[in-house]
Order: structure tokens, then sequence, then C-alpha cells
């Protein structure tokens, strides 16, 4: 209470510092006592026995000793009228009168009615669980054992306990009350291959778990028939999946995978989900998951216009069905396989557009290959072994890069020099290679003289740029048959990714196209002259 009064002391003084005025002839002018609400507030809050109401006489007395104003400035009424509170259990009503007027020194004027809250903090109200919650909680366990499977009915009595959480959707708060398992039917199939399958029933009652009772109640249209349930189950004795079965899955799907032209690893994906029923053509394993592992570059492959696609297929035994301990632990529910995909769809290369002058400069010197990340690895490789790129010059990189900028004609001035040593030591460099510039025009190099841009959101995407791979024709040609862009036609340019194709160009102006696209994703960069 001593700290109270100091702090509201404080307070007080601050606020009639703030709101008293001195005239000249020393006169106090009165505040309305609503402008110290929040303090008056305070010391209602503050009564050590906080289980009983305020008397007049007491409150009185605690405002002279709070030092709010001198003894008959404030004058309270608190109500004899006791009423619940609406967060603690009791509250009072008291009425504050500030009696200061222009012949007395008190400091308040008029009037306000505070709230006493007290007798502990009533507890909160029980959440009220309805008909419509039981009845969607005894849809959801019936939902449950529908698509779940027990392998004992020891398993099936150590779940359905009472005082046990109910499977499937249940209303919170809900429990096991009174449960009952009964076995029902079964059947002995005369094929071992075929699991046994065993029902069971389960029935009882749902009600409130044990010590969440001041927590939650049934609604008061709740009747004790609308807490009885009755649904059904099933056991199943599993059968062991043989390995020949795992050798005939595999066989199929790598069969399957070379039937398949496959645009993107998404369209592999996508295809062995949908069509599994078909392709395994087996009722004890399904597909649990697909895997994109990795790009890799085969040699012997190296003409072709598709990528090699590294990837991981999951299996899984069906209801009634079980891997074997050995398949388990030598993991040979996984398949390792490979796809040929038309299209890179992850981490395209970062291909720098320059900007200068209302120009712009689409060089492939500005690709960036960070080799960390596989796929752009994989294009860089591609990209030597078809000797369309080589790395700047290793004895001096930097003095091939600077012939290379200066080239482009952006810089000019007397500083020219100066402007392109900084540039070529910028991070636009790194992790770039050379493009055959600089090599002898007499070697048999692949010189990127055009580049083809497919919009990936175009029509017929994959046919268009199927259309155009290894390919030769006129640059006319190219564009109108496949409704790509070239460096001259493209005007997005500005952090969007593209698929790319590069052209060089032969004796009889015409193009032959590299037999790949790549991923590029362009980003300008102003360069400033």
């Amino acid at each position: 209470m001593k700290k109270l009064l100091l702090v509201l002391s404080s307070l007080v003084v601050t606020s009639s510092a703030s709101t008293i005025a001195v005239s000249c002839s020393s006169k106090v002018e009165k505040q309305k006592i609503d402008s110290i609400e929040r303090f008056l507030t305070t010391i209602l809050h503050s009564k050590e026995d906080d289980q009983e109401p305020w008397t007049n006489d007491d409150l009185e007395a605690e405002l002279v000793n709070q030092k709010v104003d001198v003894a008959g400035g404030i004058s309270v009424k608190a109500s004899d009228e006791i009423k619940e509170g609406t967060i603690t259990n009791k509250q009072q009503s008291i009425l504050f009168n500030g009696n200061g007027n222009s012949k007395n020194g008190y400091k308040y004027t008029g009037s306000i009615t505070l709230i006493y809250n007290f007798g502990g903090n009533k507890p909160a109200p029980k959440k009220k669980i309805t008909k419509e919650e039981l009845t969607t909680t005894i849809i959801g366990l019936q939902n449950f054992l529908d698509k779940i499977y027990f392998k004992s009915e020891n398993t099936v009595k150590n779940t359905f306990v009472p005082n046990a959480n109910i499977p499937g959707t249940p209303a919170e708060g809900l429990v096991f009350k009174t449960v009952t398992v009964t076995i029902l039917d079964s059947n002995q199939p005369t094929d071992s291959s075929i699991p046994k399958l065993t029902k069971f029933k389960i029935s009882g009652t749902i009600g409130i778990k044990n010590n969440d009772s001041e927590y939650y109640q049934f609604d008061d249209d709740v009747a004790e028939k609308d807490k009885e349930f009755t649904c059904e189950g099933t056991i199943v004795d599993p059968v062991i999946i043989e390995d020949t079965v795992i050798t005939e899955t595999i066989e199929s799907i790598n069969n399957w995978i070379k039937t398949e032209n496959f645009s993107d690893y998404n369209d592999f994906k996508d295809k062995l989900l949908t069509q599994q029923k078909e392709i395994l053509a087996n009722d004890q394993i399904a597909i649990e998951s697909v895997t994109n592992s990795a790009i890799t570059e085969n040699g012997a492959n190296i003409d072709s216009i598709y990528w090699t696609n590294q990837v991981i297929v999951n299996l899984k035994a069906n209801v009634g069905y079980e891997f074997s301990k050995e398949v388990i632990e030598s993991e040979q529910y996984k398949i390792k396989t490979e796809i040929e995909i038309l299209k890179i769809q992850s981490n395209p290369l970062k291909w720098h557009v320059l900007t200068s002058k209302d120009e712009k400069y689409i060089e492939p010197q500005f690709i960036q290959f960070d080799t960390s990340v596989n796929a752009s690895k994989i294009q860089k490789e591609y990209l030597s072994n078809q000797q369309i790129t080589h790395e700047w010059n290793q004895e001096d990189d930097k003095a091939q890069q600077k012939q290379f900028v200066e080239s482009l004609d952006i810089f000019t001035g007397d500083d020219k020099d100066e402007k392109i040593s900084k540039f070529v030591n910028t991070e636009y460099f790194t992790n770039t290679t050379a493009f055959n510039y600089g090599s002898d025009a007499s070697e048999n190099l692949f010189k990127v003289d055009e580049v083809l841009f497919f919009d990936k959101t175009q029509e017929n995407l994959n046919n268009n740029i199927e259309s155009v791979l290894g390919e030769t024709k006129t640059l006319d040609e190219f564009v109108s048959t496949s409704n790509a862009l070239t460096r001259t036609t493209i005007k997005n340019t500005q952090n969007i990714s593209y698929y790319a194709v590069f052209l060089t160009k032969d004796s009889n102006d015409k193009y032959k196209a590299a037999n790949r696209t790549l991923n590029v994703l362009l980003q300008q960069i102003a360069v400033v002259d």
C-alpha cells in the first residue's frame, strides 16, 4: 500500500502540474474528478482484503491517505447492492463526488461512478458440446475405421477403452465414456496370397474427459441417446510380399518409362501417380511417393534433345500386405531409376541483362553457373561438351573480359579503360564463361549468334521447343513456327524466367539450333557510362 501511495502521489502531482493554473490572485482552478479516473480505479482495486466490498468511511479515509485530496474534498457513496461481476465473482458500484467550489480549497468538482470488481476471478465459461458435434465425432470415427486396418484383436481392445481419445475428427474435450469391442465374422481365404479379414464392432457412449469437466459440458438439448455410437472396423492378418513381386514392379515401372516422353519431372510424376494401377498391375503394392534426385550428363546421350533426370520411386504395401524385414532393411522398396525430360524446371541459370542508354545487351557471357547447384553444373557441362562455351582465358581472364566488354561499346570517354576495369571486377562476371568469345573463327565451335526465348506460359510450349531443337532454318522460320522471341523482340527482361535455345549462324545465312533448351532467369542491370 505504501508503494502505491508513492506512485499515486507522484502521478497526482504531475497531473496537477499540467492541469492547474495559478492566477495573479493565487486562486486555484478546480479539476473535474473524472480526470483522475485511472487513479481512483487503481485505489479501488488495491484493497488488501479483496473478498469484501468497500464502505464509505474506509474508502474516503483511503483517498485522504493516498493524498488524492484532504478530508471532505471527495465524498463517496458505495452501493450496498453487491452484484455478480462480469469477470469476477462480485462487483460493487461506487459514486465519487468532488466537493470543490469557489468557496473552498478542495481540488475536484463533479462526479464519477466506478465499478469495484472483487471476490476473485470467475471461472471461464464452459464450452458447450452440441448434438451436431457429437454427430460429426461419430461419423469421423467410422471414416477412420474405414481407412485404418488393425493387425490384431489385442490392438483393437487396447485402442478402444474408456477415457481414451476418439480417433477421427472428434469435437474438443470428447472421449470414450464406455466402449465395448465385439469380434464379428471373418473370412478364411483359400489363396495364401490374399489376407484374412476379420470384422469387429465397437459400441458405447461418448463423454467428457475425466479432468475436463470444469471446461466442457453438453448443450442443454443433448440427450443420452445422442451420445451413443456403434461403428465397425477390420482386423487384417497381413501377407508378406514376395521378392518376385518387387522385382516385377521395378521392371514394370522401367518398361513404362521407356515408352514415354516427359516434358519435365512434374510431368513424369503426375503420369506415374495417375496411371500407377495400370503400370503396376498388382494389388499388393502401390506408389507412396516420388522424389526428384538429380540431373546427370550421360556422354552416350550427348546428342539427345532430352536431359537425364535421376528419380526415386518409393513403394508401399497395400492394406493387408507387408514388406519383409529384409526388404525394409535393404530399402528394396526404393526404386532408383532415370527418366529423360525436355526441360529442367528447377534452379534457373541467372542471366544478367545489361541496360545502358535505352539499349539492352543480352549476352550469354553474363550467364552465371553456380556449380554447387546440380542443375546449373550439369547445364554448364552440356554446353562445354557441345563446344558451345569454354572458360575464360586461364592465363589472364580479366584481360579477355575487358576485351569483351570493350567490344560491346557501352563505355566511352577518356576514362573508358578505367570504367571497363572496374566493371569486370564486379560480381557480374562471377561463375561466367566465355561462350567462345575470341576463339579462332576456323575452329569447329558453336558460337552463339542468336537466342530463342520461350515464354513459359505460351500454348503448346513443349511442342514449340521440340520443333526447333537441332534444326537448321532461317531466323524468320524459327520464330514463325515456334512463337519464340529473339534478343531483338523480347521485351520483359526484368526478373523473369524463360526457356532458351542457342542458335549459331552458318555460311548460308541460316541458323542451326542447339539440341537442348536451358532454363534461364533474366535480371536487368543498369550500367552507367
